[in-house]
């Protein structure tokens, strides 16, 4: 538990009323103002300093709130009451207690408190010996909208300010779950190279080495072992690069690239893969990132999505490049993309920040049951 800054902002506020109300009972006529006006300012000022140090310390914040917005409601309606009633000049500071309760981005709480500030003025000015009635209704009547105008705007500042905070806390909250998996997904991928590695293309040059010691001896068939050991070993060190960069863009293009994917896919998930890219997409354009998106979807497809078949698409247009991947698997649940992120799954969650941290747009369109299709739009 920590001070809150709009504690302390409502504390330098409290505090400031003091000179205002200083000044506003300078300004009215001789008589007006009651003998405890001085005592109600000085007990005011050291409330306002006790308040002001409280917002530096860490307390309980809802328990000290509510006792210090009762305060605050006294003193404002005996300051009011000290120096005129109706005639105070520091009528005005009604309008500070639901604006101080809006700080604090509760509507309800904002809510209570303007209802109880207008209720607090009809109950100071009302029975006031300075207040004439019938003849001033149309002043009670006008200050009494007036409060409650002032209060309604401050409950809808409240709420749009409350949301926008809570907005903005869900997305910080997404970014840093992105993020962990993100560097969760790096260790992963170092894990398994050095494992692929370790069990595959290390094996296979030992085994090579192995059968061109057996060729200086002469046992038969070993020299074509040694061959089909180094074959594999550069079949696996390839495939091993392939991954941690495509480098096929820059030479057989994004079809032939995909192409290698969509294999990849079908041996690791057992369906079949179609391909198909626009002539215009082949050289140029965002292909790092289509070729990424791409390989991501298709390991979900492989991983999740229990389908039979699945089609990638790239088309162009003058401003952008689209991939979409389409499967007509399981589909994925109502809800399950934004509890994946909760569970700290990657998946198309992180397809999507990655896309959209480069201005682009990913549509996902899916029912349980029927297949999903991923269209990934990146500007050109």
């Amino acid at each position: 538990m920590s001070p809150r800054p709009e504690a302390r902002g409502i504390a330098l506020l409290r505090l400031a009323l003091v000179p205002i109300a200083l000044l506003g009972d300078a300004s009215t006529p001789a008589g007006v103002s009651s003998s405890v006006f001085p005592w109600v300012v000085g007990a005011l000022a050291v409330y306002a300093l006790l308040c002001l140090a409280a917002s530096f310390a860490v307390l309980p914040a809802r328990p000290l709130a509510a006792a210090q917005a009762t305060l605050d409601l006294a003193f404002v309606a005996l300051l009011v009451a000290s120096t005129g009633g109706p005639e105070s000049p520091l009528k005005f500071t009604f309008y500070v207690l639901p604006i101080g309760a809006a700080l604090r981005l509760s509507p309800r709480l904002t809510a209570t408190w303007a209802g109880l500030s207008v209720l607090t003025y009809l109950v100071v000015i009302v029975p006031h010996p300075r207040t004439s009635l019938p003849g001033d209704v149309d002043v009670l009547l006008e200050d009494s909208l007036s409060l409650l105008w002032v209060g309604a705007a401050a409950v809808m500042l409240s709420a749009f300010v409350g949301r926008r905070q809570a907005a903005l806390a869900d997305l910080a909250a997404t970014r840093r779950a992105l993020a962990q998996q993100a560097l969760d997904a790096e260790a992963r991928e170092r894990r398994r190279l050095a494992e692929a590695l370790h069990d595959h293309a290390i094996q296979n040059v030992l085994l090579a080495r192995q059968e061109i010691s057996d060729v200086a001896r002469g046992v038969p068939g070993a020299d074509q072992r040694a061959r089909d050991a180094l074959d594999e070993t550069s079949r696996q060190l390839r495939q091993e690069v392939f991954q941690m960069h495509p480098l096929g863009l820059e030479r057989a293009g994004l079809g032939a690239v995909l192409r290698d994917l969509a294999d990849e896919a079908e041996r690791r998930g057992g369906f079949t893969v179609t391909v198909d890219v626009a002539p215009e997409a082949e050289h140029g354009g965002p292909q790092d990132i289509v070729a990424w998106a791409a390989r991501e979807l298709l390991t979900n497809v492989a991983k999740h999505a229990r389908a039979t078949k699945a089609h990638v698409c790239v088309a162009t247009s003058a401003d952008t490049m689209e991939l979409t991947v389409a499967d007509d698997g399981i589909g994925i649940a109502e809800g399950r993309l934004d509890e994946a992120v909760r569970q700290h799954h990657i998946g198309v969650a992180s397809i999507v920040e990655r896309v959209r941290a480069v201005a682009g747009q990913v549509d996902v369109s899916t029912e349980e049951g029927t297949g999903t299709s991923v269209r990934v739009s990146v500007p050109r």
